[in-house]
Parts: C-alpha cells; structure tokens; sequence
C-alpha cells in the first residue's frame, strides 16, 4: 500500500476498487455527518430536505426510491424532520391514503445551511483532481453502475 494512510483491512482488500469506493464514501460521509451535526442534522435528513427543495410534494414511496433505503426508515426519518417542523404531511388529491411532504418555512432554511456546508465538503473533495480525471472517474464509475449485475441475476 506505499504511503497512503488506509484504516486496517483484510490483506485482499488492500489493492480492491471496492474497498477503495467504499472508503473514500465512508470518509466523507463522516465529514458531512461531522459538519451538520452542530446543526442538529443527520445526513439521511439532510439528503431528504434536499429531495423536498427540489421536489415539494414528494411521497413516502418517491423518498424510499430516491434514497434508496426501506419503507420503515424513510417513515421514521419524516416522522423526525415533521417532529422538528421542518415539512408537513398534506393529502394527496388523487389519493386520500398518500400523504404529500413539503418544507416549511423553518425547514427551508435549514435545508439551505446544510446544502452550503454539504456542497463545501464535496468541492473540497473535487479540488484534488483535475476537470479531466474527475470526467473520467464519472464516466468510469458510471460504466461499472451500468453494467453491474447482481450475483443473484447471474444464478
């Protein structure tokens, strides 16, 4: 491993792209988790004021899709940004048993904060590499998204 500073890992998974991904998103997922704390943020919360900003109205359904998390979490996590007034639950006008999730005033505003210290932390982790290598990371980690095919489709 040369120089480079690693947390301690299995010996096959030193030179592993997999371990690498996983471990720059774990650094700097706990930067962020880090910097909204003072806040009184998580990032799951944060990521879902950022979802409502984008796209007030939002169902619990579309919040389990985009974040890519179970029914039960995403429940618990509106519950705590509607406990802490930062969205409301309105009815759905197609459908009474859907409720839609919009910001309100305060969760607006914090959802501003958070998205500035959120967006620092990223463009500091951008600011190593050059315009081209981070094309070609897009365009390599893409390719391997697209192309990737669970172990459980190829049985």
């Amino acid at each position: 491993m040369g120089s480079e500073v690693y947390p301690v890992c299995l010996p096959w998974e030193e030179e592993s792209t997999m371990y690498l991904i996983k471990w720059i998103f774990t650094t700097v997922r706990r930067e962020i988790e880090t910097a909204l704390r003072p806040l009184g943020l998580t990032s799951p919360q944060s990521q879902t004021l950022y979802i409502l900003a984008m796209s007030p109205g939002v169902t619990n359904t579309d919040l389990e899709k985009l974040l890519l998390i179970d029914k039960s979490s995403v429940t618990s996590l509106v519950n705590g940004i509607v406990k802490k007034n930062w969205a409301v639950r309105k009815s759905h006008p197609q459908d009474a048993r859907m409720k839609q999730i919009y910001l309100t005033e305060e969760g607006l505003k914090i959802h501003k904060v958070a998205e500035h210290t959120v967006e620092q932390i990223k463009s500091s982790v951008g600011e190593m590499l050059s315009v081209g290598e981070l094309e070609a990371l897009r365009g390599l980690l893409k390719k391997i998204l697209h192309n990737y095919h669970p172990a459980s489709a190829r049985v």
